[in-house]
């Protein structure tokens, strides 16, 4: 079990690193490990057209609680390996393959679907005609997130960092900071 109890519930919204999964429609524990274990708990996780998953939440890095999403520190690629499609209270049952939709087919980006301004060598945004930020650099107030590990980072952070009101560079090689949508 992990050390922050989780706040799991019914209709969450699960990620993995590169992609959502689906909804929480079942909440069950597995059965215990051995004599002097305890259970681990799991989430079915349903998603049209693909098989059920059976996470346990040893696999959650973190809940928001604005959004209703449960985000895991796995990726869409690992899933068979790791055998989420077995229910474990049935232990007897094979696995059910499971193949990934593209990440992009998952989730579409939040500027809605305008491909991403470019950086310059400052580390300014471009101006561009459909720009889905008002300005050419400076971040707007609300919460960013990279593209590439999904790190968050609020808008006065980055302005504490980058007094000049630039956006401070990429997190990671061909990353982008990304407004988050927290209205849903």
């Amino acid at each position: 079990m992990p050390v922050v109890q989780w706040a799991v519930q019914i209709g969450d919204t699960v990620e993995a690193r590169d992609g959502e999964l689906g909804t929480v429609s079942e909440i069950f524990d597995g059965p215990a490990q051995s004599l002097f274990l305890s259970t681990d708990s799991y989430m079915r996780v349903v998603d049209r057209g693909q098989p059920d998953l059976m996470i346990p939440f040893t696999e959650i890095v973190d809940i928001s609680d604005v959004k209703r999403t449960i985000y895991l520190k796995r990726w869409l690629r690992e899933i068979n390996a790791l055998g989420w499609t077995r229910d474990p209270r049935q232990s007897g049952m094979p696995a059910v393959p499971f193949f990934p939709k593209s990440a992009a087919a998952v989730k579409p980006d939040s500027n809605g679907s305008v491909p991403p301004r470019a950086l310059v060598e400052s580390g300014a945004w471009s101006p561009g005609a459909a720009a889905p930020r008002p300005e050419p650099g400076i971040p707007v107030p609300g919460q960013y997130m990279c593209t590439v590990c999904r790190f968050r980072k609020h808008s006065r952070q980055m302005l504490e960092e980058n007094p000049d009101g630039l956006f401070p560079p990429a997190h990671h090689p061909d990353a982008l900071w990304e407004l988050e949508d927290l209205r849903s």
